[in-house]
């Protein structure tokens, strides 16, 4: 993950946690943008692997 990518996720991290009214809502705001990034990287591994799901 390159320079810019960081900046785009942790940028989406801040926007979801200032909605956030509780810890656990910041938690869960956190959480589903790592999954996002996650699945992401999984599917760039695949690709560049050439793994057919």
């Amino acid at each position: 993950m390159g320079w810019r990518e960081c900046e785009d996720v942790l940028e989406l991290v801040l926007l979801k946690m200032k909605g956030a009214r509780t810890a656990e809502e910041c938690r869960e705001a956190v959480e589903a943008v790592l999954a996002l990034v996650k699945e992401k990287k999984f599917e760039r591994l695949r690709k560049e692997l050439g793994v057919l799901e």
